[in-house]
């Protein structure tokens, strides 16, 4: 890791002091007098040394612009002795640590040092988790102009900590863009916590979210931390909030407000420092008008909102979403290599997928498992759906492996074996439909209805003395 530090400080003496402390230690340290100056240096570090009183304006804002335009830096204040109220509103507003001037030589190698074992040990923690993770479906594939509408608002939201409403049907991928704008903002380092409403009873939901002291509820045996503790330093995702019941919807405004909570059997109060990104498949403004919402976690939670298009109106996105599950499912399953052929691509893309990337995702999940050839054909996509294959495409998946049996026999009499089973099943199907009405299933099979009833008596179908 290359250890640059920037000192953002007008003050010489100060500047000449850091670098006879820190170069000799092999720290390359680069000097910028001004704010202006230093933000437009600021990419290239990790590792920041900065002023409060500066010539073009106050330490203090220069900070919030670092956060908003290097999350992942870390900042050290620098202050005199009369401008520690001032340090003391730097660390409420992120800053990693502060120094007061005149400070003493070996307590700046020890923060630097510090600082940098800190931004080590984050970057460690980030591989880890992203090693972690190599295994999960958690690419958002997408050329479309509405998916990448959706990439841009991401890019913006992210690096900004306010709360992201996420709407979209069912399937569409809600958590994968969560889960996007965590790893793209200062929190990437922390945890990202993911909750159903919907998949966790009213009650419980609760306790699940706030957590509870020991003899809160019949059962709770011992204080357990909540969801909103587990992600503190980094992001909790909601799904489907509108299934919040209203007195929950309260308490959750009070967290988003005032960033504190207390468990369930508890009147203590806990502070934690969580960015929370909510979901739904609903239109909350309609839960709202009736009374299913409350009006203000509403404004709360819509500061900013990122609409997920359907599949429907995406298609250029799905033949190279269903490659990329293919991928991901020969390597998850250890399969031989598939491909989809130019009739299953097509067959993809006329499919409205009602479920969405989900629906597709256990599409080809399923097809890459069950599918014996290399190439992935329409009928092996839609292997339920009769509709979408050929009545020839059909017989020849049921016929293949009964032929394959066949084959083996001495004396198969292998055409008049399947002609024959073949019109006694159509028959006899035809005619359960009809109730045993000959003419009707006649008309149905487009026959003569003399010649069924010959059929009939040569495979005995629809004889209720057989």
């Amino acid at each position: 890791m290359e250890k640059r530090i920037l000192v953002i400080d007008d003050d010489e003496g100060v500047a000449w002091v850091i670098r006879k402390t820190l170069e000799p230690f092999g720290h390359e340290v680069v000097v910028k007098t001004t704010i202006k100056a230093g933000l437009k240096a600021l990419d290239k570090f990790s590792l920041i040394l900065l002023d409060l009183v500066l010539p073009d304006g106050n330490g203090i804002e220069a900070l919030q612009e670092i956060r908003v335009f290097n999350p992942n830096a870390l900042v050290i204040i620098v202050t005199a002795h009369g401008r520690m109220e001032s340090a003391v509103d730097a660390m409420k507003e992120g800053a990693y640590d502060y120094l007061e001037k005149p400070f003493d030589i070996d307590e700046l190698k020890i923060v630097v040092e510090k600082a940098f074992r800190d931004i080590s040990m984050r970057e460690e923690l980030l591989k880890l988790r992203q090693t972690k993770e190599e295994t999960k479906s958690s690419e958002i594939v997408g050329k479309s102009k509405g998916m990448l509408k959706v990439f841009k608002e991401i890019g913006r939201v992210a690096p900004r900590d306010v709360t992201v409403m996420i709407s979209g049907e069912s399937g569409t991928g809600k958590e994968l863009v969560a889960r996007a704008v965590h790893n793209n903002s200062r929190r990437k380092f922390g945890s990202f916590i993911a909750i159903n409403s919907a998949s966790i009873p009213g009650e419980l939901l609760e306790a699940e979210l706030f957590g509870w002291e020991k003899g809160a509820f019949t059962g709770a045996s011992e204080k357990t931390s909540g969801k909103i503790q587990a992600a503190d330093g980094g992001t909790l995702f909601l799904d489907e909030i509108s299934e919040l019941n209203i007195d929950l919807q309260a308490k959750l405004l009070r967290f988003l407000q005032e960033k504190e909570y207390s468990p369930l059997g508890s009147s203590k109060i806990i502070k934690a420092d969580v960015r929370i990104i909510g979901a739904t498949n609903k239109d909350l403004m309609s839960c709202v008008k009736n009374g299913t919402f409350r009006e203000d976690l509403y404004y709360r939670f819509n500061v900013i909102e990122i609409r997920i298009p359907p599949f429907r109106d995406r298609r250029d996105d799905i033949v190279p979403l269903a490659r990329h599950f293919l991928k991901e499912s020969v390597k998850t399953f250890e399969l031989p290599p598939k491909d989809f052929s130019k009739d299953a691509e097509k067959a993809l893309e006329e499919y409205d997928w009602p479920g969405n990337v989900r629906e597709l995702e256990n599409t080809i999940k399923r097809t890459s498992i069950l599918s014996r050839d290399s190439v992935i054909e329409r009928r092996d996509l839609f292997s339920n759906d009769y509709n979408s294959c050929s009545v020839k495409e059909f017989l020849e998946e049921k016929l293949t492996g009964f032929l394959t049996e066949m084959k083996k026999l001495d004396k198969s009499n292998l055409y008049e074996t399947v002609i024959s089973e073949v019109e006694k099943a159509l028959f006899s199907i035809v005619l359960n439909e009809t109730e045993g009405n000959q003419v009707g299933a006649a008309k149905i099979l487009g026959i003569n209805r003399n010649t069924l009833s010959k059929k009939m008596k040569e495979y005995r179908v629809y004889d209720k003395n057989n």
